[in-house]
């Protein structure tokens, strides 16, 4: 069952899809943001995602960058876990890309004397956020780790 199997109807109309999974997730405009608490690698993230209705969790500005920063905080705290994002350089070394092929224009890489990222090269190429701070790091695509769909919740007229 996707997110978009449930609906309101009034007088025999559809008003509007209800998606349950926001009641545990984390609404942002027309983006639904849901973590799941289960390890896989990136495809298998993103298959999931799919699979669910949706696709891994795309930020494409600072305010949606902070807003999903902070879920994954509170849905993890305390603690540092992170969680796949759909963004990657698997095409092209060091030209991120979305899950959906768009070009990635705001980033959140971290940024630290000892350890800044990128830092993978060619080895690393899939992007993971740090559920303490919301920082980016590069990852191998093959390494476990939970992840972040969203779904869009847009009201349909």
């Amino acid at each position: 069952m996707t997110p978009h199997d449930y609906s309101v109807r009034l007088s025999g109309h559809l008003v509007f899809p209800l998606f349950p999974g926001c009641q545990k997730g984390r609404r942002m405009g027309y983006k639904c943001y849901l973590v799941y608490n289960s390890h896989a690698d990136y495809a298998a993230a993103s298959r999931k995602c799919v699979e669910r209705g949706g696709r891994m969790a795309m930020p494409r500005d600072r305010k949606e960058q902070e807003a999903l920063a902070d879920y994954v905080k509170s849905f993890f705290h305390p603690g540092n876990w992170p969680v796949w994002l759909g963004v990657n350089d698997l095409r092209s070394e060091g030209t991120y890309l979305f899950d959906d092929g768009t070009r990635v224009s705001y980033f959140q890489w971290r940024k630290h004397f000892l350890s800044s990222q990128p830092d993978g090269g060619r080895r690393e190429n899939c992007v993971a956020m740090s559920s303490d701070d919301g920082d980016w790091w590069d990852h191998y695509c093959d390494r476990s780790m939970n992840y972040v769909c969203e779904f869009d919740d847009r009201v349909a007229l």
